[in-house]
């Protein structure tokens, strides 16, 4: 299948290239797209370096995936027209995410969604936001078996989900030097923590907390009536969400039957005690989302309490999106390397 990477550069897509390395199904090689500053970068891919061009109409003609990694406005630009070609648009960006026509997908949990998408047909399909897979992948399997009332959660985001600039920031910061101007970050980044991500809105909340809010509800189909609060908070890590998480359920459960439900579903990792924890930093490169710290919250006897980490860059976003291209592609989506 003929594939398009756009923002191949990136963070995410060159991670998204170096998957799509490893799929049969991904022949001949990849285009490589992005904006006139990266043309003519180039990358490796299967031992052969490709390089990437600026990105027009044309160069979605014949293309059947289309990996979208470049930002909500260039999405929201090149993303119809690739699909109108006729190509499968995975996009990373929140442009379409509550768009009630695009499928919101977290194979695992809500794969059965692209059954009736066939090759060649074209159309376009969200990856959910960082933080929001994570979190929806501990909260799928708990709807499951006992049904939620409530999922609050409070983020510990890394630098990397901000993208390249934030990070050569965060460094320039640690080394000493001043913040760039205009600064990407609200306050100084460098060994402190930020409670605010994305623009701020009417309600005193940022829009990374109202993206978990709204997104959730849709991955797990309860639009109308879960209830869930967040607060996002950024952290000088590289790599690497974190989240604690509150669920109330609809039932009750004790911590054995919840600790199997967890266990049971694919993509997960369950700590076997809980005061183990996974952290960013050992988990960095995979593609489990992992669940520690469970317990019972003592003063609400269906409430469960849990940390849960994830790399922001695979599953939170390139792995993501190379299961859904799986999918698409007539195969069944590839399971975590726990």
């Amino acid at each position: 299948m003929k594939v398009a990477i756009l923002g191949a550069t990136g963070l995410v897509g060159r991670r998204m290239l170096a998957l799509l390395a490893d799929r049969p199904w991904a022949d001949p090689d990849p285009v490589l797209l992005g904006s006139e500053r990266s043309a003519g970068v180039r990358l490796d891919f299967r031992g052969r370096s490709i390089p990437s061009k600026a990105v027009s109409p044309e160069d979605f003609e014949g293309v059947e995936i289309a990996l979208f990694s470049a930002g909500a406005a260039a999405a929201r630009r090149f993303g119809p027209i690739a699909a109108a070609a006729g190509a499968w648009v995975i996009d990373n960006s929140s442009a379409f995410r509550m768009d009630p026509d695009v499928p919101l997908v977290v194979p695992e949990i809500n794969g059965g969604l692209l059954a009736a998408a066939g090759r060649g047909s074209g159309g376009i399909i969200a990856n959910p936001n960082c933080s929001t897979i994570q979190i929806a992948m501990a909260a799928a399997p708990l709807e499951l078996a006992f049904g939620l009332a409530e999922v609050h959660v409070t983020t510990l985001q890394a630098v990397s989900g901000a993208g390249q600039s934030a990070l050569d920031e965060w460094r320039r910061q640690e080394d000493g030097l001043p913040p760039c101007d205009p600064p990407l970050f609200a306050r100084p980044m460098a060994r402190n923590v930020l409670p605010c991500i994305g623009g701020p809105a009417a309600d005193g909340s940022f829009e990374e907390e109202a993206k978990v809010v709204r997104e959730l509800r849709k991955i797990l189909g309860r639009a109308g009536d879960l209830g869930v609060t967040c607060t996002a908070v950024r952290v000088p890590v590289q790599d690497g969400h974190s989240a604690a998480v509150r669920f109330v359920l609809q039932r009750d459960a004790d911590l054995e039957a919840a600790t199997a439900a967890l266990r049971g579903f694919p993509g997960l990792v369950v700590a076997s005690d809980p005061l183990d924890f996974a952290t960013p930093l050992e988990i960095a490169g995979g593609n489990a989302v992992h669940v520690g710290r469970l317990r019972r919250d003592p003063d609400h006897r269906r409430a469960l309490l849990a940390w849960v980490v994830a790399d922001n860059l695979l599953k939170g976003a390139a792995w993501n999106a190379l299961q859904i291209a799986d999918l698409l592609a007539g195969g069944a989506a590839t399971g975590a390397d726990r």
